[in-house]
């Protein structure tokens, strides 16, 4: 009985904790997530101009600890948690809120690294420094040779950082640390799948498997490694390019005709883009650069204004640029672009921008 009561008496003060101090934070860690996730915000990070803006953001996850969670974790980790159900072991928990930030590329990770130090939005924790669970030749190749190395068994794959807000509607004092793990797409892959098959010690399967599961870590590296030499050469063929009136678009001189009519692009858009543009005819450079002049440009983000209240991004620009093609009178422009507003407002246009 004395086990229950106090149980329950733990479950009670989590549930006010999470009310007070998780959902507050958590719904501010969403604001920031969300702004990490437009392709604007990294526009800092382009190269050069003509190169696509590396938009590195595949995807953000945020959750709040389960109580039945808190509860296992204290009880597993005694020699971290000796006060045991207490409002101390809710406190000291360092990933009561957990965040999964999944980039692109291998070549991405420094950029969520530089912005975790250096944007002034979070404080990384000197307490518990970030862990990085990568090979050494990695993290030197890349710049991330401050952050310690570490490796598990299984091989799994991921940067671990342990921060807080620097700005909150809590006071400072009651701020939580929570948790934030930054990886690729493939790394995520093997982790998720690794999780169903051996994440908890007591179920790790025997050697035959664990081996396995090491060398499919050890091949997902090695995809990793090809994509971002792709991703690699893409951004420096971006750099070189030059065109002619006469060449096809594609996602190499791309950004640097929409640069030359004042449009930026995010790496992320140019396949919708091309899509889009291609679906109407505007198959070359020239067809682009006839159709983008700065008069029509204007037009577009004029009635977007007027019609929807916000000025159109760029895939509602290359859109209503596809769209005006054949037009011959302001008014027909107009007309058009209209018709593509109500369009984009279609489950039709959700499809071809997101496949």
């Amino acid at each position: 009985m004395e086990y229950i009561s106090g149980l329950q008496s733990f479950l009670a003060e989590y549930e006010q904790y999470e009310k007070q101090v998780l959902k507050p934070t958590y719904d501010e860690i969403l604001k920031l997530l969300n702004s990490w996730e437009n392709p604007e915000y990294w526009e800092k990070y382009t190269v050069n101009k003509g190169v696509a803006t590396p938009s590195p953001i595949r995807m953000t996850l945020v959750r709040i600890k389960h109580p039945e969670k808190v509860v296992d974790k204290i009880f597993r980790k005694p020699d971290l948690f000796p006060e045991g159900l207490s409002s101390q072991s809710i406190h000291q928990m360092e990933d009561t809120i957990g965040i999964r930030v999944i980039v692109y590329f291998v070549s991405q990770l420094p950029l969520i690294d530089k912005e975790l130090r250096s944007s002034g939005l979070f404080e990384v924790s000197e307490k518990t420094p970030p862990e990085a669970y990568l090979s050494p030749d990695l993290l030197t190749r890349f710049g991330l040779a401050h952050i310690k190395q570490k490796n598990k068994e299984s091989g799994y794959a991921s940067i671990h950082y342990t921060v807080r807000l620097k700005n909150s509607s809590l006071a400072v004092q009651e701020r939580p640390c929570f948790e934030i793990q930054i990886r690729t797409m493939a790394q995520e892959l093997w982790s998720e799948l690794e999780h169903v098959l051996a994440y908890k010690p007591e179920n790790r399967p025997h050697f035959s498997v664990k081996r396995r599961l090491q060398i499919l870590s050890r091949e997902m590296s090695a995809i990793d490694e090809q994509f971002n030499l792709l991703y690699e050469e893409l951004i420096h063929n971006q750099e070189t390019a030059s065109y002619q009136d006469s060449d096809l678009l594609n996602f190499e001189n791309l950004p640097k005709v929409l640069m030359e009519v004042g449009v930026k692009c995010a790496l992320r858009d140019l396949n919708p883009i091309l899509k889009l543009l291609t679906s109407r005819g505007v198959d070359t450079v020239k067809d682009l650069l006839l159709i983008a002049t700065p008069r029509r440009l204007e037009t577009i983000r004029n009635t977007y204004i007027s019609s929807l209240g916000y000025t159109p991004d760029v895939l509602e620009i290359s859109a209503a640029l596809a769209a005006l093609k054949g037009a011959t009178t302001q008014n027909n422009e107009i007309e058009r672009i209209k018709s593509q507003i109500d369009y984009q407002q279609s489950d039709i246009f959700l499809g071809i921008v997101q496949k």
